[in-house]
């Protein structure tokens, strides 16, 4: 320990990781946020995945809400605004170990649902939704306490690192979770096949939190009045570095926004994808990260993270196009394509999510820390949940539209994929504002080197 109490992280605490695969020069302590974050994403993956929006289209869910189901998590994560300022009165842990566990309980919930015969559909998906909302409500409060926790355990050098292993272990995590679901959802598909797979998220939930019990806290004197002063928002948004990762991330939002729920219903209403098919191939989207992000950590700690930023949204694109193509009737859609496209589009959305991830954590300061990561998630989460609602209400107003412009079919997805492509392109353009502060001479917000700044906007090292 250093003299602060803080864990010291590049003087010899290194620990090489089961079997020695994953060495890393930091603690098996703070290895566990690893661990937790694996089976916090099996639960995710589940309540928050394609199994809940397969569940709540056959309970009878248009496709606003299916919009309003992806819009749940980042809406609530503006609560983190309010509970930033209870921070510094608890540790990190215990704080988020009361969110995290009382969540768990709403999955529960949810889990009986499809078991509910006596009632109508309409009841069952309003007591879902319910489910569904609360169980957001308390995760949005306690993931507060993740973005200054991770940034005291984890110091700027390594950070890159720290974010690649803990991608993989999420990517691994809800890997784990569509295999699962497609091997319990396989034949036909009846209402406690669903209610199965959602007790599997409440089993991840709970061995989640004991892993997150044994995360070493880090609550310390000297760094609690500068992480938890209030900083006026007009000063955060002089600070050019951060200002314009906000705004960059403002846009990309609206091409993510739906990612979750959009290509699902599409498969499944006019693809005409069973369900078991629709989760084995979710399930290679989190293929292609694993793949490179073990090599991509050490070369953003290297060259930065705007370069991978850039080669990612170009990389996606692409992936977007073939989408648009294929729901526009010009190809054919066939699992073959859609396996490819879920592999490349997992790698391209892995490299953002950790370069961006470490971009936040350059353009945050110390000093009021704890209220910059609050202030830029209530924005971009407010971004990120506005963006599947509106998606949702064009797809249901564009309801059986298909026109015939030369080869393509303009239907209603393949308006969204459109959509979303150009957004991804606008955002491939804007990207070129972005500030990595500790790549510039005169350091314009500058992030503290022990403890800079966070991530939790677009692709967090927290599995939801």
């Amino acid at each position: 320990m250093s003299d602060g109490g803080k864990p010291s992280l590049l003087d010899g605490d290194e620990y090489r990781g089961p079997l020695s695969l994953f060495p890393v020069p930091y603690t098996q302590g703070v290895f566990n946020f690893h661990w937790f974050n694996l089976h916090n994403a099996i639960c995710f993956q589940i309540i928050m995945g394609a199994p809940t929006v397969l569940l709540a289209k056959d309970l009878g869910a248009n496709s606003l809400i299916l919009g309003f189901i992806a819009a749940l998590t980042p809406l609530m994560t503006v609560l983190q605004l309010p509970a930033a300022r209870y921070l510094g009165k608890y540790s990190y842990r215990s704080f988020a170990l009361l969110g995290w566990g009382l969540r768990s309980l709403f999955i529960a919930t949810a889990a009986v649902v499809p078991l509910l015969f006596f009632f109508s559909n309409d009841v069952r998906l309003g007591l879902l939704l319910a489910s569904l909302f609360f169980f957001n409500f308390l995760r949005g409060i306690s993931t507060a306490s993740f973005l200054p926790w991770i940034t005291n355990l984890v110091s700027a050098p390594i950070r890159g690192r720290f974010i690649s292993i803990d991608h993989t272990f999420i990517n691994a995590g809800s890997l784990i979770a569509m295999l699962a679901s497609a091997l319990l959802m396989k034949g036909h598909v009846e209402p406690w096949k669903y209610s199965l797979v959602l007790w599997v998220s409440v089993i991840s939930a709970a061995i989640s939190l004991l892993y997150l019990r044994v995360i070493p806290d880090t609550k310390h004197k000297e760094t609690t009045a500068r992480s938890s002063e209030n900083v006026p928002l007009i000063a955060m948004m002089r600070l050019a570095p951060f200002r314009h990762w906000i705004l960059f991330t403002l846009l990309f939002v609206f091409v993510v926004g739906g990612l979750g729920v959009f290509p699902v219903e599409y498969l499944r209403d006019q693809a005409h994808f069973s369900p078991s098919l629709i989760y084995g191939l979710s399930a290679f989207t989190f293929l292609g990260p694993m793949l490179i992000l073990q090599c991509l950590g050490v070369r953003v700690d290297r060259f930065g993270s705007v370069p991978f930023i850039q080669l990612s949204l170009l990389v996606f694109s692409i992936v977007l196009v073939l989408w648009f193509v294929m729901s526009a009737g010009v190809i054919m859609p066939s699992w073959r394509l859609v396996l490819l496209l879920n592999i490349l589009g997992g790698a391209a959305m892995a490299g953002f999510n950790m370069a961006n991830a470490h971009l936040m954590m350059a353009v945050v300061p110390m000093q009021g820390k704890n209220h910059y990561f609050a202030i830029s998630t209530v924005i971009t989460s407010f971004a990120a949940g506005l963006a599947p609602l509106l998606w949702g209400v064009l797809l249901d107003a564009l309801g059986g539209l298909d026109l015939v412009e030369g080869p393509f079919h303009l239907r209603r997805h393949s308006i969204y994929f459109l959509g979303i492509f150009l957004i991804c392109v606008a955002s491939l353009i804007t990207s070129k504002i972005l500030i990595e502060p500790d790549r510039h001479g005169k350091g314009e917000g500058k992030a503290d080197n022990e403890t800079g700044g966070e991530e939790w906007g677009v692709g967090a090292p927290i599995a939801d």
